[in-house]
């Protein structure tokens, strides 16, 4: 990872990324470890049908991270503050190098 990298995305996350099932659902795939910016505050944000929901972490990652909206995220692991919640919105913000782009997982 280079000095950006750990610059921009100081701290890890596990993602255990929604799977999207059949009839008997669809669970989540195996925890994957994602180095990433978390920022605890809360902001109003929209879902996909319309609904208004509070936001209370964001979570920056990599652009190819795959985490679609239902998908569980373990925030500071390891200390007193570490808790699971679910991603209700998704955000994208593209840069150019040297700049990475990235998107922006909204949690519950």
């Amino acid at each position: 990872m280079s000095w950006l990298q750990r610059f921009l995305f100081p701290h890890a996350v596990a993602i255990q990324a929604a799977r999207r099932g059949g009839g008997m659902g669809g669970g989540f795939a195996q925890a994957v470890d994602v180095a990433a910016e978390v920022k605890d505050g809360s902001q109003l944000v929209r879902t996909p049908d319309g609904v208004e929901i509070v936001s209370t972490s964001q979570v920056t990652v990599s652009l190819g991270t795959v985490a679609p909206i239902g998908s569980l995220v373990t925030v500071w692991a390891g200390t007193p503050a570490q808790r699971e919640s679910t991603v209700v919105q998704v955000g994208r913000d593209e840069n150019d190098p040297p700049l990475p782009s990235h998107q922006i997982l909204y949690l519950k």
